[in-house]
């Protein structure tokens, strides 16, 4: 794929002629990297945009010890381009970038554009257009968002569901934010079952407790002396009511016994 085909893929350049973008294109410089090789840090000017053209590029937040090191926040693949706005704001990087694989970009600097723009000052205005396309975009996604989070919130993930998301950074961000999602629905879950078997546990030491309580009362005790005595009294005179008083009083006993066993 051409470069001038993958600059009109991008919203900022999409409204330009075909003239115009070959013209961009002619001015991009083609570069090879190793795999780890770091392309900007984070805090450097941010003087040109990047389309890759083969490999991947990730974009990281570097670790202080290690600025080559870092999580990945996104994996850039062949044909997607990154680094655009740095043509319009010239702000520092917020991030760091480097190939995670051997690769190939072409890189497209501001004075390029910049001497683009003085010999045709029309494109000024297409790329204000189609920038102006990609804020009020962006801006209804923030939208949808917000009621992602709201959703998330009330607990109701089957809603979280992203659709006609054409920008492929927000694309991303959308898939990161339903997996995310996904992820805290199942620790959610998790959680209610571990909940679930902690007042199964709960329950059943409360009424161990209670048994307890009541085998090991004053009254109890009494009782079961007050038993045996009637059941030996009885026994005396082997009337079938011994037996009877016998069965409780090994009820009794085998209560105790369980107690014992737990």
């Amino acid at each position: 794929m051409t470069l001038s085909v993958l600059l009109k893929r991008n919203a900022i350049f999409k409204t330009l002629s075909k003239e115009i973008l070959e013209k961009l294109a002619g001015g991009m410089k083609t570069r090879p990297l190793q795999s780890g090789e770091i392309i900007f840090n984070l805090g450097d000017p941010g003087d040109e945009m990047i389309i890759v053209r083969r490999g991947k590029i990730a974009i990281y937040m570097p670790d202080a010890n290690q600025p080559q090191a870092g999580q990945a926040l996104r994996i850039f693949k062949s044909g997607e381009i990154l680094g655009e706005m740095a043509l319009i704001d010239r702000l520092p990087r917020s991030a760091s970038a480097r190939a995670e694989t051997r690769a190939v970009i072409a890189t497209l600097d501001f004075e390029t554009f910049k001497g683009l723009l003085e010999s045709h000052p029309e494109v000024a205005m297409e790329v204000m257009s189609g920038l102006s396309n990609r804020i009020r975009y962006t801006t209804d996604f923030i939208g949808e968002i917000r009621q992602w989070v709201q959703r998330v919130a009330e607990g109701n993930y089957q809603e979280v569901q992203p659709s006609g998301v054409q920008d492929s950074s927000l694309s991303a961000l959308a898939a990161d934010f339903v997996r995310m999602a996904a992820r805290v629905r199942e620790r959610e879950e998790k959680l209610q079952q571990e909940v679930a078997q902690l007042r199964i546990e709960i329950d059943e030491t409360r009424r161990r407790q209670e048994v307890s309580q009541i085998t090991e009362s004053d009254y109890y005790v009494s009782l079961k002396e007050k038993l045996k005595a009637l059941r030996e009294q009885e026994d005396e005179v082997s009337a079938p009511p011994g037996e009877a008083m016998r069965l409780i009083y090994e009820k009794i006993e085998k209560t105790d016994k369980k107690k014992e066993d737990n």
